[in-house]
Formats: C-alpha cells, sequence, structure tokens
C-alpha cells in the first residue's frame, strides 16, 4: 500500500495555511460591510478593483521573484505583508490610507497566488498531487468557515457594547493578528534543490514563451471570462446578504461558514469525481449545475431560498479548483509554473478589477443594483463553461494534463 503521507514542507504549509484562511475568510467577510457602512458601495468597488488590478499588474514581476528568492521566502514575505496591511487597513480610518494598504495587499496576494500551485506542485508527484491539491484546497475553505463563523460571533457581540462600524474595525485588525500564526509554519519550511535549480533556469525568454505552450492562451480566456463574473458578485457576498436580506451578522457568519462545509467537502470528492467522468467532465458538471442557483441567489429576499442557494452554488462552482489547478500547473515544466501561475492570476484578476468598479456602480445607483450582476454572471459562466469544454475535452484522460 503507497504512503498516504505528504513530505514534512507540504504538511507545514497546510498548517500555515490554516491560520492564514482563517484571518483572510474573515476579512474578507468584515470589510466590505465595514467600508458600506463608514464611506460607501462605490469607495468599496474602487478599493476591490485596486486590490485586485494591483494583483494583475505585479503578477508576472512576481513570477521572477519567486523564481529569484525562492518559494519559502516567497510564501513568508507574501504572507506577513498581507497580514500587515489587513490589521493597517482595520487600524487607519482615512479612505486614501485604507486605499494604500489595499494597494499593498494586492502586490502581495498576487506574490502568494503565483507561488502557492507551484510550490504544492514542487512538493508531491504523480497521483499524491492531485490529492494534495484536494486537502490544500479543503483546508483552506474550511479555515476560511472557521473565519467567518467565529468572527460573525465575535462581531455581532461586540455591537452590544460598541458602535457597529467600530465592532467591525476591531474585527479586522484581530483577524490579521489571528493570521500571523501561519508564518511561524512557513519558517519551519526547508528549502529544497529543486527550488535552486529554478532560480538558475528560469530567464524572461523562458516566461515569455510559456505564451506559446498548447493551451494557455485558451485557459487565460476561460480564466478571464470566469474572473470577470465572479468580480460582478463575488466581492459582495457579504454585503448583499446582510444588506439585501437584512441578516444579522452572526446569521451571515453563519451561512457564508455552511457555504465553506460543502465547498470544503466537496474539494475532498474532486478526485473520486475526476477518476470516474474525467477532469474536464467533472469541471463542467459542476459548474453548469451551479448556475441555476447563482439565478436563485437574486430572487425575491428569502433567508432560507439565498442560503441554500448560495451554500449549493458555493460548492458545485469551487470544488473542482483543484482539477483547474492541476490541468493548469501540468500544462507546462516545473520551472515555468510560476510564471504560468502569474499569468492566469494576471488574467483573472485584471478581468474582476475591471467588474468590481461596474458591479460597485450599479449597485450605488441602479434600482435593480444588487441583482443585476447575477444576471451578467450567470451568461458569462455559461459562455466560459461551454468554451473549457471544447477546447480542453481532449484533456480528459490525457497524461499531460493530470495529475
Amino acid at each position: 500500500m503507497k504512503d498516504k503521507k505528504f513530505n514534512k514542507n507540504a504538511m507545514l504549509y497546510l498548517y500555515a495555511m490554516v491560520f492564514y484562511s482563517i484571518a483572510a475568510g474573515a476579512f474578507g467577510m468584515l470589510q466590505g460591510i465595514y467600508i458600506k457602512l463608514k464611506i460607501g458601495e462605490d469607495f468599496l468597488g474602487m478599493l476591490i478593483s485596486t486590490k485586485t488590478l494591483a494583483m494583475a499588474l505585479f503578477a508576472f514581476p512576481c513570477a521572477l521573484i519567486v523564481n529569484h528568492i525562492g518559494k519559502k521566502k516567497a510564501l513568508f514575505f507574501s504572507m506577513f505583508f498581507i497580514l500587515f496591511s489587513i490589521i493597517m487597513q482595520g487600524y487607519f480610518q482615512s479612505s486614501w490610507l485604507i486605499l494604500t494598504f489595499g494597494l499593498m495587499q494586492g502586490c502581495f496576494d498576487a506574490l502568494l497566488s503565483v507561488t502557492g500551485g507551484p510550490f504544492l506542485a514542487e512538493n508531491s508527484h504523480g497521483e499524491e498531487r492531485v490529492r494534495l491539491f484536494s486537502v490544500s484546497f479543503a483546508v483552506n475553505t474550511f479555515s476560511v468557515m472557521t473565519g467567518y463563523y467565529i468572527f460573525g460571533q465575535v462581531v455581532e457581540n461586540l455591537t452590544k457594547s460598541i458602535n457597529i462600524i467600530q465592532a467591525y474595525r476591531y474585527g479586522i485588525i484581530a483577524s490579521g493578528f489571528v493570521g500571523i500564526l501561519a508564518l511561524v509554519f512557513i519558517a519551519l519550511i526547508k528549502e529544497n534543490s529543486q527550488m535552486g535549480e529554478n532560480k538558475k533556469r528560469i530567464t524572461l525568454k523562458d516566461s515569455i514563451s510559456v505564451f506559446g505552450e498548447k493551451g494557455v492562451l485558451q485557459f487565460i480566456i476561460y480564466n478571464s471570462l470566469i474572473g470577470f463574473g465572479a468580480g460582478l458578485v463575488v466581492p459582495y457576498f457579504g454585503v448583499y446578504l446582510k444588506f439585501k436580506i437584512n441578516i444579522t451578522t452572526s446569521q451571515l457568519g453563519a451561512i457564508m461558514s455552511l457555504s465553506q462545509v460543502a465547498t470544503g467537502v466537496g474539494g475532498l470528492i474532486t478526485p473520486i469525481l475526476a477518476n470516474k467522468f474525467g477532469k474536464v467532465n467533472s469541471i463542467i458538471m459542476c459548474q453548469i449545475a451551479s448556475i441555476p442557483f447563482l439565478l436563485l441567489i437574486a430572487t425575491p429576499p428569502s433567508i432560507l431560498i439565498v442560503s441554500i442557494a448560495f451554500f449549493m452554488r458555493s460548492a458545485l462552482m469551487n470544488m473542482t479548483g483543484p482539477i483547474i489547478n492541476n490541468i493548469a500547473m501540468d500544462l507546462v515544466s516545473n520551472e515555468k509554473r510560476s510564471v504560468l501561475s502569474s499569468i492566469f492570476n494576471l488574467s483573472s484578476s485584471f478581468t474582476r478589477a475591471i467588474s468590481a468598479v461596474v458591479a460597485g456602480f450599479m449597485m450605488k445607483n441602479f434600482t435593480n443594483g444588487y441583482e443585476i450582476p447575477y444576471y451578467i454572471t450567470t451568461c458569462l459562466y455559461v459562455i466560459a463553461t461551454v468554451y473549457f469544454y471544447k477546447t480542453f475535452k481532449s484533456y480528459n484522460n490525457s497524461k499531460t494534463a493530470c495529475c
């Protein structure tokens, strides 16, 4: 029987992601509502756009940085400065300072996003890889869930003794400090020889050549469509649930936590789906099945209907993330994975930055501004899913695209 244990580096990364994802989940839930209450939806759209645009612009340079300094340092510095910027966005109340630290967060989000996938791929092999990606996905998901639930309760209790804006502010600051614990585990990671090889091999010419690899441009198109659709709704889920349905902060935390449970469980069963139906077929089935639930979220307000729809949409749309990441990482050789990750991050982040501003404007100025983004996203998801199937259907059983 094969050893089911991951190597020490992979395990330390998973432990770190527990604390980092708790912080990221809590911050993601709290900040949108905090900014909406304190400043307004238009500034929230600009803030989200600034972060995602920074991720897009810095993604490619970050790939070169990763290959120069090594993945351990890239993970450590990116997490440290992301958490620092989260704390500062809660501490400072000036709009321009919040925007400045939001920009910093976006830059280091780019560094983290182009490091994680290649790090996992580098610390796994063969059939183990899809399992590691799935476990990492589940760890992230359940940790985000924990952040939603705990901080939803904490902020709800704080509002009993201080005003709601201050309660959210203190919740944001506390979430950043919780995430600092992740750095302890990252510090224990050992650099390996493969990292050193990557630093020597990768060049600007190699980076540019990634665009010519089979499937890369098609993946960019798919990623951009999904990114634009996601940017219209995902950053505003908390705001939508809080203000459109008028639920309490603790209810918001519970609903978003339950959606993460479904997503986490789904992530763990993706290897089974991939083995039974093929990787691409599994992605298509789950994404198509999520679309009716996305539309249900935009129906006339009902806590029960929206909660169920939110639960199912989150699970079905996100559970195939490990499969998508594995297909993407296997499009190129190991030394080019950070560059490839940066390219996909750029395409997704750039389109999300644009759509986040569009959605913020709609929410502020349109009569049905909270619902319209969901209809647009539905159309984009259908187009993207059909395109992905037509382009990558041959990868269902392809060894070059499996994990």
